[in-house]
């Protein structure tokens, strides 16, 4: 099951962004069934930390409705070896912090990664599944 990435996420969420066609046919499948994916619960928190960053707290309620209504998500924990993990990567990858915690999630569950940034593409032993051929 592959791990979503926020970027997706925050496309699909508004739909004045460039890849929200893209990221609306993932979720498309998502609600439908027929693409089952996990969720980092690093993800909850770097959306609570945009939307209040952005004074819209009271559209992060209704999208964080939106998120926990999908059907059959997992919500990954974050762990000691997530961090861990995170903290290599973040050395050896040069990935951001959030990023860094997507990719050592996605490489504890599956390896894959749903996201539109070609910065996991180095990360070795992480598949990233790009939404637009999704």
């Amino acid at each position: 099951m592959p791990l979503i990435e926020n970027d997706v996420t925050f496309a699909f969420l508004n739909s004045l962004d460039s890849k929200f066609k893209s990221a609306d046919r993932v979720f498309t499948k998502i609600r439908s069934g027929s693409l089952k994916v996990s969720l980092s619960s690093v993800a909850l928190v770097e959306m609570e930390l945009v939307y209040r960053s952005e004074g819209r707290e009271d559209a992060l309620l209704k999208d964080m409705a939106a998120l926990a209504s999908i059907p059959d998500a997992k919500f990954e924990p974050l762990t000691p070896d997530v961090v861990l993990s995170a903290v290599l990567l973040r050395q050896m990858f040069h990935l951001g912090f959030f990023d860094s915690h997507y990719a050592a999630t996605a490489l504890k569950v599956d390896g894959s990664i749903i996201s539109f940034d070609k910065a996991y593409d180095h990360v070795k032993g992480l598949k990233r599944i790009d939404p637009e051929s999704a």
